[in-house]
């Protein structure tokens, strides 16, 4: 069940990178991250290299710092704080422009 909750999360976090919703996306990668690491398990070995290259995208486009603590941030979630940060829509305030 969790590593399915996982790779929804994942895929939320990359549909939020698509919106621009950057800081959301580094939130919801630092989520899925964070659940299968106190799971024991990890990515599916065919998604890791996308979701790694998600990861150095949003950093890229965040910048190190801003990254790093909105990852860890999610890193914390638990399980229905990560599905309620997927449901949490996004303002004007910290969407980026397309």
């Amino acid at each position: 069940m969790i590593r399915n909750v996982t790779l929804c999360v994942a895929a939320f976090a990359q549909l939020a990178f698509a919106e621009g919703d950057l800081e959301r996306a580094a939130l919801l990668a630092g989520a899925a991250e964070g659940l299968r690491r106190r799971a024991g398990i990890s990515a599916w070995p065919m998604l890791r290299r996308g979701e790694a290259e998600l990861a150095a995208q949003i950093r890229q486009a965040v910048g190190d710092d801003r990254f790093g603590q909105a990852f860890a941030a999610g890193s914390r979630l638990t399980q229905q704080e990560a599905v309620a940060a997927i449901r949490v829509q996004p303002d004007s305030d910290h969407a980026q422009p397309s």
